[in-house]
C-alpha cells in the first residue's frame, strides 16, 4: 500500500513539474476597427493607411511588419522589444502601391518562439492620376462665323478643320475626381478645374481669346470652350463647343464678329 501511494505521488510530481515546463509560445493578432485597415478594406494609393496587432507571450524581443505588393517588400519595420509578456503595435503611414497588398506581421520570443498574423488590402489607382501629365497637339474648330459690317452686307461664312495649336498639362486636384490643369489654346495659357469620371474629364468652362485672321486683319474675339478629355491608350481625346464675339476695323470698315463651333483633336501625352 505504501509503495502505491508512493509511487502515485511520484507520477503526480513529474505530471506538475511537467506542466510547470510547458512552454509558453508567442500569439499574435490583427487590431480591428473603424480606423484600422483588416481583410478586405479598399483605399486609394497614396492615401493614409493606419494598422495595428497585438501579441502575448514569454520574453518577446521582437516584432517585424512588412507590406508586400506584387510579391516585393515595398515597407518594412522591425521593432525591438524589452522582454515584455504583451505587445501591441499601430502604424499609420502613406501607403503608394496598386493592386492586392498584403500586410504581414511576425512576433518573436527570446526562445527563438514565432507567430505571424497577415491580411490582404485593394489599393486602387486614384481616379484622377491616371490623366496627370503632359500633352500636345492639335485641336481642330469647325463652325461658322457671321461678320456684321457698318457700311456693307453681313458676311456668312465656315471654319474647316482649322488647327489650334493645344498644349495641356494636368496635375491632380485636391479630391480624388479632380484634376487642375494648364490649358494653352493658339497660345492663350488658362487654367481650369476637371471633374472625373471614369475615363473622361469635363473641365470647367474656359474662357480665353483666340486671334482670328480676317482677310489682313487680325481680330481678337473673346472666347468661351467647354472641353471634355477622353483618356485611351495615352492620348487625351478633346471633344467641345466654342463660342466668342469681337469687333474689328479694316481699314475704313468696321463691325463685329461672332463665332460658334465645335472643337475636337487628339493630344498626345509626352511625359
Amino acid at each position: 500500500m505504501k509503495k502505491s501511494v508512493l509511487f502515485m505521488a511520484c507520477c503526480i510530481g513529474l505530471m506538475l513539474f511537467a506542466s510547470c515546463k510547458k512552454e509558453v509560445k508567442p500569439t499574435l493578432n490583427v487590431v480591428t476597427g473603424p480606423d484600422y485597415a483588416t481583410q478586405g478594406t479598399e483605399m486609394y494609393s497614396g492615401d493614409d493607411i493606419t494598422l495595428g496587432f497585438t501579441a502575448t507571450g514569454k520574453d518577446l524581443i521582437q516584432f517585424v511588419m512588412t507590406v508586400t505588393n506584387n510579391g516585393e517588400a515595398i515597407y518594412t519595420d522591425t521593432e525591438s522589444i524589452d522582454n515584455v509578456a504583451e505587445y501591441s503595435y499601430d502604424n499609420t503611414f502613406t501607403l503608394e502601391a496598386e493592386g492586392t497588398v498584403t500586410i504581414s506581421g511576425t512576433i518573436t520570443d527570446a526562445a527563438g518562439n514565432t507567430a505571424t498574423a497577415s491580411f490582404d488590402i485593394v489599393c486602387n489607382e486614384k481616379p484622377n492620376a491616371k490623366f496627370v501629365g503632359h500633352y500636345e497637339g492639335d485641336a481642330l474648330i469647325n463652325g461658322s462665323y457671321d461678320i456684321n459690317l457698318s457700311s456693307m452686307d453681313p458676311i456668312h461664312d465656315t471654319l474647316i478643320d482649322r488647327p489650334y495649336a493645344t498644349v495641356v498639362d494636368i496635375e491632380a486636384g485636391v479630391e480624388i475626381n479632380e484634376v487642375t490643369a494648364t490649358i494653352d489654346l493658339d497660345g492663350q495659357t488658362n487654367t481650369a478645374r476637371g471633374t472625373v469620371t471614369g475615363n473622361k474629364v469635363v473641365f470647367e468652362a474656359i474662357n480665353s481669346v483666340y486671334n482670328m485672321t480676317y482677310q489682313s486683319a487680325t481680330v481678337p474675339l473673346n472666347m468661351t470652350y467647354t472641353i471634355i478629355g477622353t483618356l485611351n491608350d495615352g492620348t487625351l481625346d478633346l471633344e467641345g463647343t466654342c463660342k466668342g464675339n469681337g469687333e474689328f476695323n479694316l481699314m475704313f470698315i468696321s463691325g463685329t464678329i461672332e463665332l460658334e463651333g465645335t472643337l475636337g483633336g487628339s493630344l498626345e501625352k509626352t511625359e
